[in-house]
């Protein structure tokens, strides 16, 4: 994933080393769809700089679960769909599916597992 060079720019020195501290981690943590370490970090590298974003997706998830009659027939296009309210970027087809595979998978993994079961499912 690359970050977005323009929010990297915007950084102080600071911030810089903080950064490259958590990715760091994040690497050697070995940071994927399949092993999501940050949620948060992962969202500010994909352009998406509202701090509350993490919360607002997870909120999104259990809205679009807890109205579902079956959670395990949610489809990439129903979570496109509720987190394009949040950003822009899942209306992008070329990255929208991999977000949301790892956005689905970091709250099966830290949250509720029927998340899990879920991004299985729109792999």
């Amino acid at each position: 994933m690359d970050i977005n060079s323009k929010q990297y720019a915007q950084l102080t020195d600071n911030e810089i080393i903080l950064f490259n501290a958590i990715e760091e981690i994040t690497n050697h943590l070995k940071d994927d769809q399949d092993n999501p370490v940050s949620l948060s970090l992962y969202l500010w590298k994909m352009g998406i700089q509202d701090p509350l974003a993490k919360d607002k997706i997870i909120q999104s998830t259990f809205k679009l679960i807890i109205e579902s009659d079956n959670p395990l027939e949610l489809t990439e296009q129903d979570f496109s769909k509720e987190y394009s309210q949040i950003s822009d970027l899942f209306l992008e087809s070329k990255t929208s599916k991999n977000m949301i595979i790892y956005i689905l998978t970091w709250i099966g993994l830290n949250v509720s597992p029927i998340a899990y079961a879920i991004s299985k499912n729109i792999v």
